[in-house]
Parts: structure tokens; C-alpha cells; sequence
């Protein structure tokens, strides 16, 4: 499960400094379920709900979209004949 920042907070256990929407843990590393319930309840030093559990797919594993087809483009029109008027 993947857990984003909702506010600005520093981690005390290893300093680094987090901004909303930031990926936690920052650099991967496997994170006790201890650490996971303080972090996202509130119950923890500040006080603060610091992360939240998303749910999606690894860019890797979405399927690739289309490209959106390119409009037709219309034939060019031919130049008008030019025509002499009868007298």
C-alpha cells in the first residue's frame, strides 16, 4: 500500500522534511504498521494526521492509451476556371 503526505511535517526518525502530496516513505523502506497507525491516525508527537493510504495502479502497470486519432484532412480545392462572359 502506498501513503502520501497531507501537510507539512518532518519526520523525527530520520529528519527528512515532507510536503502535501509527497510519497512516504521517501526513499522505500519498509515501515513498521506501528509507525503506519501513529502517522495516519493522529496519535502521534504533533498531533497531525501526516499520511494517508491511496490505492493505484504503478504507472508500469496501466494499459497504454491510444493516441487520439489525427482529424481528416479535406483535399485541397481545385483553383476556379476563370471564364469569359459572352457578349
Amino acid at each position: 500500500m502506498k501513503y502520501i503526505s497531507l501537510t507539512t511535517w518532518r519526520d523525527l526518525s530520520d529528519g527528512h522534511l515532507y510536503l502535501p502530496g509527497d510519497e512516504f516513505p521517501w526513499d522505500g523502506r519498509e515501515i513498521k504498521p506501528e509507525r503506519l497507525y501513529e502517522l495516519e491516525s493522529g496519535d502521534n508527537r504533533a498531533g497531525l494526521t501526516a499520511i494517508q493510504a491511496v490505492n493505484y495502479s504503478e504507472p508500469e502497470d496501466r494499459k497504454e492509451e491510444a493516441p487520439e486519432p489525427e482529424p481528416e484532412k479535406k483535399p485541397a480545392k481545385a483553383p476556379r476556371k476563370k471564364t469569359t462572359a459572352k457578349k
